[in-house]
Formats: structure tokens, sequence, C-alpha cells
């Protein structure tokens, strides 16, 4: 019985292996899209051009925040909205804070990442992704 059992899966397993040889291979992926054109600036020239202007009331914008790096002290914000480290401030809810403005790159649209103690400083959740306005002192 051992025997017929044994003889009955290995001819299964051949004819699966038949039939894998029959299958066509799938149709290419469709070609990527062309790449950008080269202008000459560099990554920094292009993030510059990005950081905005403050207002009269140093007001940089709005951004959402994510939590940074837990285990790096202080109060700061990674935000594409400043172009130099800065000082500066960040208001949630009606709460401020002040903060070390950190350059990283970015459209001025993208999200800023925000340190543990500042979340704190504003009360505001660590899972959530609050929008903040960001000043410069």
């Amino acid at each position: 019985m051992r025997h017929i059992l044994l003889l009955a899966l290995s001819a299964t397993v051949l004819a699966s292996c038949s039939a894998l040889e029959r299958v066509t291979p799938a149709a290419a992926p469709p070609p990527a899209s062309a790449p950008e054109p080269v202008t000459g600036e560099s990554d920094a020239e292009r993030a510059d051009e990005a950081a905005p202007e403050p207002d009269a009331s140093g007001r940089l914008g709005t951004t959402i925040a994510s939590l940074g790096d837990p285990s790096r002290a202080g109060n700061w914000l990674e935000t594409p909205l400043v172009d130099a480290a800065a000082q500066g401030r960040v208001v949630y809810e009606g709460k401020s804070v002040n903060v070390d403005l950190i350059p990283i790159p970015g459209e001025t649209g993208a999200g800023s990442r925000m340190s543990l103690s500042a979340f704190q400083a504003l009360g505001a959740s660590i899972t959530g992704l609050p929008e903040v306005e960001v000043f410069r002192n």
C-alpha cells in the first residue's frame, strides 16, 4: 500500500513539473518613465529654493510632525521649512515650545520630525501626526 501511495505522489509531482514547463513567461513590465533632465543644480541649491521666507511675524508655515529619534535629547524640529539651522518655536493647539530648527531636504509641504520632549511640551500625541505652526525667532 505504501508503494502505491508513493508511486501516485511521484506521478503527481512529475505532472506538475511538466505543467510548469508549458507556462509562458509573463509579459514584460511597462518601461520606466524617463529620468528627469539634469539641470546642474545641487540638492542643496534646490533645498534653498524650497525654503520659504518668514513673514513679518517670523511664521515659516505649517507642517505635519512625526516623532523623530526619541533617544535624541532636547527640543528640536527637523524640517524643510528652513535652509539653515535656527532658533524657533512650534505652536500646536494654543501651546508653544521653543525649538532648534534643523534643515532637512524636501519640499516645503513635506513633513517634519519633532523631538519627543517637544511633543510632550505641546501635549501632542506621539502616535498622531499633529499639524504644527513653525516660527523663526
